[in-house]
């Protein structure tokens, strides 16, 4: 069974992916920079498989995710969990429709990158990474390396395949293989900025974590 705080503890895990350095190189003629350049938003469904070490299925999540540069996104777990994660830039708000809990969070004082500022920011990934890029049948393969040995197991991957994110895939900090397939992916989508605001129903509880 797919519990509130493992969704949450893999969103988490999931903007987290901390690392230390330079240096970024590509297999192929993609250029992974021009295209994050140009890559302004973005809309997405997905599906969130979870794996054991074993290879066994753990758990399995169907949400929508929409981003717009700089560091505003909506990820939201529709099955079989109602859950979603608001940021505007500024403020990340936890919105639990189930425990009817809202949770607001500094962006700066408590994450320091999320996976998706990681994909998009040049300066960060030259400093932090490593990218290795394979072309495999059509699709480019971005491998992320951090260049920090001690977190070597962060390591994840982009598919991209004519100019859509097709999924990513990463490990958690229990050593389950989190992939995240995009469907409907809609590159530099007309996202309004009243679109990372969140209304509070007044019987909700709320934290504030500053």
């Amino acid at each position: 069974m797919y519990s509130k705080n493992n969704c949450l503890k893999f969103f988490l895990i999931f903007i987290f992916i901390l690392s230390l350095n330079k240096n970024v190189y590509s297999s192929t003629d993609f250029n992974y920079f021009n295209y994050i350049r140009n890559l302004k938003s973005f809309s997405t469904s997905f599906t969130q498989h979870t794996y054991e070490e074993n290879g066994s299925l753990f758990s399995q999540s169907f949400g929508n995710l929409i981003y717009k540069k700089k560091s505003k996104y909506i990820l939201e777990y529709k099955r079989p969990n109602k859950i979603k994660f608001i940021s505007d830039g500024s403020l990340i708000t936890t919105y639990d429709e189930d425990l009817e809990q809202v949770i607001i969070q500094s962006y700066k004082s408590k994450f320091k990158k999320n996976i998706i500022d990681i994909m998009v920011d040049k300066d960060f990934i030259e400093k932090k990474f490593i990218i290795k890029i394979h072309k495999i049948e059509g699709e480019n393969h971005i491998k992320f390396i951090p260049l920090n040995q001690d977190i070597e197991d962060n390591t994840f991957l982009l598919v991209i395949k004519n100019e859509s994110i097709k999924s990513i895939t990463f490990m958690n900090d229990f050593n389950q293989s989190v992939t995240m397939e995009f469907k409907n992916f809609t590159k530099n989508a007309r996202i309004l900025n009243s679109s990372f605001k969140i209304d509070i129903p007044e019987n909700f509880d709320v934290i504030v974590d500053k």
